[in-house]
């Protein structure tokens, strides 16, 4: 398992964090603004035009909106399962939606397994297999 997760940050330098969300300004090379999370972060993102960062990716199956250029969290939602789906945005009839879909399993649940057997955890998620889709104000 060492051998396996030895590049997971699971040592002292993650004492309060498992995960990270990073914004990094490409002219300068430095980093903008950091959000840790507790557990592992297994996240596809998106990023609207009006700056909202949509994000799930982790155990407790929330579903989050971060303000893209402050990293502040705006709003999250718990749903049936954890989010490591694509989040997509489209416009119908001049309003724009978020879609994603929740099915926590394969690659996301393998990593969470050996960081659960590293740490003497058990990690529950439920599987699932949910599409979600929400109308932006």
């Amino acid at each position: 398992m060492e051998d396996i997760f030895g590049s997971v940050r699971t040592g002292p330098g993650a004492a309060d964090h498992l995960g990270e969300l990073q914004a990094w300004d490409l002219n300068t090379g430095k980093r903008v603004w950091q959000h840790n999370f507790k557990t592992i972060f297994w996240a596809p993102l998106l990023v609207t035009g009006g700056d909202v960062l949509f994000a799930g990716g982790t155990p407790d199956r929330q579903f989050r909106a971060f303000d893209a250029r402050t990293g502040e969290q705006l709003w999250s939602f718990p749903a049936p399962a954890g989010v490591i789906g694509i989040p997509t945005s489209f416009e119908v009839d001049g309003e724009q939606y978020i879609a994603v879909t929740a099915g926590w399993g394969l690659d996301a649940q393998g990593v969470q397994n050996g960081i659960d057997k590293l740490q003497g955890t058990t990690t529950v998620v439920p599987k699932a297999g949910t599409l979600l889709v929400f109308k932006l104000r």
